[in-house]
């Protein structure tokens, strides 16, 4: 480890004060999420009394009605909706949670804490993203993804392995999430998820750090912004396609 171990943990208490604002701003957006879908169940209840009559004639007489695929989102036609992206999310987030417990056995004491906080992270991630993605929530942990990894966990042989294989997944996860912010088509969606990039990213530059990598193209490696490119897993700096794991 290049640095010192108060200085890692410092580190990691910033990164955790950071995450703990972003859950808070993102049970405010789940509210305002089941607010705008209340209120909209109250227009279309509404809308719907008042064309009961006219409604009612259309449908009894066979009368011309909108096609249903012309009332969902542009993302349900052309891919994945936004609860779709939230339960591949929530999967991501739980495989993130194994593989750092599949790596802790060749933590020190002064990384171990650090790492099992970051897994503490994703887990409430996970937790947070299952919530918006009702029937689409994810039933554990993404095992494409899992089977992806495992080769690169078992190749692990010291504590400079573990944390510069956890680097990498905590980027393209970040990547991921920006590339989900490029389809989310809900507002409220992409409120939420831009509340949980930048923990990831922030776990990523912890880890940087630890490792001696200082430069700013190892700490950004994509630049200032997130890459939205996304791959197979094998790519450093491109999120994980959903085509490939989902």
């Amino acid at each position: 480890m290049e640095i010192t171990e108060h200085e890692l943990r410092q580190l990691a208490s910033d990164v955790d004060d950071m995450h703990r604002e972003g859950m808070r701003t993102f049970r405010e957006q789940v509210a305002e999420m089941h607010f705008e879908a209340a209120r909209a169940s109250r227009r279309s209840l509404l809308r719907g009394a008042g064309l009961a009559g006219i409604g009612g004639t259309l449908l009894a007489t066979g009368g011309p009605i909108a096609p249903f695929a012309r009332l969902l989102p542009a993302a349900a036609q052309g891919g994945l909706t936004d609860t779709q992206i939230a339960g591949y999310a929530q999967g991501v987030e739980l495989a993130a949670v194994e593989a750092y417990k599949a790596a802790a056995g060749v933590l020190s004491s002064a990384t171990k804490p650090v790492a099992e906080l970051f897994a503490k992270h994703h887990k409430e991630h996970a937790d947070a993203f299952g919530s918006v993605a009702g029937n689409d929530a994810a039933k554990g942990p993404n095992q494409k993804l899992i089977a992806a990894v495992t080769p690169q966990l078992k190749a692990i042989k010291d504590e400079k392995g573990a944390l510069s294989f956890a680097r990498v997944l905590e980027n393209q996860a970040a990547y991921t999430y920006g590339a989900a912010l490029t389809l989310l088509q809900q507002a409220s969606f992409a409120a939420a998820t831009a509340t949980i990039l930048p923990i990831e990213s922030q776990h990523a530059t912890v880890l940087s750090i630890a490792l001696g990598m200082t430069a700013a193209g190892s700490l950004f490696p994509t630049g200032a912004f997130e890459s939205t490119s996304l791959g197979d897993g094998t790519d450093p700096k491109a999120g994980l396609d959903p085509a490939k794991f989902a």
